[in-house]
């Protein structure tokens, strides 16, 4: 009698259904929005080149990539001056330019008030300041391609060695104030960038 009694067989039936239910859900939130449970990348990580847009709109990919020793910026132009004074200090270095390149990437998706013609003018500004190569990204592109995560209202610093490999990576500001040590972390990232480029030399 118990067995064939149907009111006994709802709990046996919801014990089996919970798990099933939790996995689906899990695997539907997964399926939604993976980037919840996707990490943004670690120093050490391979990449590969990416493309991006040149002040024109028109695809370009990441020059020097893989042939020197990287440091790009990229950056919300509502912050555009955030790193200005780590960039200084990177220009007053005077770093070889045979197996060094500094590049910036204006992040024109996160600066949507901005019109395009103010964010190609602050590009001008920086090329002709820092004598760098700027591109542009209109669409979170680089973000994507190297899983960068969030970075609405930041300026990404990066350093990719000749070998592709990720050596640095911090979102926001790096400071120049000096401490306890009597260095500053701009100093700190200046000095991997030194010993990155030494060992580009082979």
């Amino acid at each position: 009698m118990y067995r064939d009694n149907p009111t006994h067989k709802t709990p046996r039936i919801r014990r089996g259904l919970i798990p099933a239910l939790a996995l689906s859900f899990c695997a539907f939130v997964g399926v939604v929005s993976p980037s919840v449970a996707r990490a943004d990348t670690q120093v050490g990580a391979s990449l590969d080149n990416a493309e991006v847009r040149d002040a024109r709109d028109l695809p370009a990919q990441i020059p020097g990539f893989g042939e020197k020793v990287l440091l790009i910026l990229y950056t919300d132009p509502d912050v555009a001056d955030q790193n200005d004074p780590f960039a200084d200090l990177v220009k007053a270095s005077d770093l070889d330019k045979a197996y060094y390149q500094s590049i910036g990437i204006a992040n024109m998706e996160d600066a949507p008030a901005k019109p395009n013609w103010i964010i190609r003018a602050i590009v001008r500004s920086k090329i002709k300041k820092y004598n760098v190569t700027i591109l542009t990204d209109p669409k979170r592109l680089l973000p994507h391609a190297w899983n960068l995560g969030e970075c609405n209202d930041k300026s990404v610093v990066l350093v990719i060695g000749k070998d592709k490999k990720l050596k640095y990576f911090k979102k926001g500001h790096i400071s120049t104030e000096k401490g306890a040590s009597g260095q500053s972390e701009a100093d700190q990232v200046l000095e991997l960038l030194k010993k990155t480029i030494a060992e580009a030399h082979g």
